[in-house]
């Protein structure tokens, strides 16, 4: 009687001759080889995510504002569009604007009044320091104070100090929210809490010591505040209304004069 390796074995006077090595199975020879392929592969699908679309997103709300502030004091002009919901109150209302603002202070477009229960389209021009007011019915424009209608200068817009700049880095609170998307673009959310006095003076607001909320929506990739949605006293001190403005078409290239006199 022999032992392993090959050699034979003879037991109670019967031969057995001694079969091949035991062999790894198929699935335990080619594991190494098919986890490095695994391994490989995930590599480089994480360098092409990394390489093509992939993002690190910002997590600092006031870092965010605060480069959207800065594209928006560079740019020349931008279109803008303002609507309004719950606008109830006495006296003239401002319930909606569209229109185009061009760096320094000039202004043109047409605002949606509420004067009397009755909704009237006015047009606006500010130009050198300047308001005009085309009333409906009327083919020539005026030249007046706008706050006769109860809403701040259009001139200050664009303004780095007053301008609607100014409310993305004069917050009293900012926190990031979920991301949104706005007509396909992804947005970063900022929920803010603002000074009222800053707000009235940009838009309007019956108590302008009460504060507005507020929720900033900036353009990941561009950092252009893209959607501006405010909560406040606009109308009537006890109860909230509510703006959203529209910002687009920034750096666009108008010329804005004052009206044939």
């Amino acid at each position: 009687m022999l032992g392993h390796g090959g050699a034979e074995v003879y037991r109670r006077g019967t031969y057995t001759r001694p079969g091949p090595e035991p062999r790894a199975t198929e699935d335990a020879a080619i594991a190494p080889a098919r986890l490095a392929t695994r391994v490989v592969a995930l590599a480089a699908l994480v360098a092409a995510v990394a390489g093509c679309g992939g993002r690190q997103y910002e997590g600092d709300a006031r870092a965010i504002l605060l480069e959207a502030k800065r594209v928006i004091d560079n740019s020349p002009g931008l279109h803008f569009a303002l609507s309004s919901t719950d606008a109830q109150g006495t006296g003239t209302l401002i319930t909606g604007a569209n229109g185009d603002a061009h760096r320094p202070d000039g202004f043109r477009g047409t605002l949606t009044v509420v004067q009397s229960g009755f909704n009237v389209k006015v047009n606006i021009i500010s130009a050198q320091g300047y308001f005009y007011v085309q009333l409906p019915f009327t083919s020539s424009y005026q030249s007046t104070d706008p706050a006769q209608y109860g809403f701040g200068n259009p001139a200050t817009l664009l303004d780095p100090n007053q301008g609607l700049s100014s409310l993305a880095t004069s917050a009293l609170t900012a926190k990031l929210s979920d991301r949104d998307r706005y007509n396909g673009e992804e947005l970063y959310e900022i929920d803010v809490t603002l000074p009222g006095d800053r707000v009235a003076a940009l838009l309007t607001s019956a108590d302008k010591t009460q504060t507005v909320t507020g929720r900033i929506g900036v353009n990941v990739d561009t950092h252009q505040i893209r959607k501006v949605v405010l909560t406040g006293p606009f109308f009537d001190k006890n109860r909230k209304s509510t703006y959203t403005l529209v910002l687009d078409k920034y750096g666009e290239n108008i010329t804005i004069t004052p009206p044939p006199a």
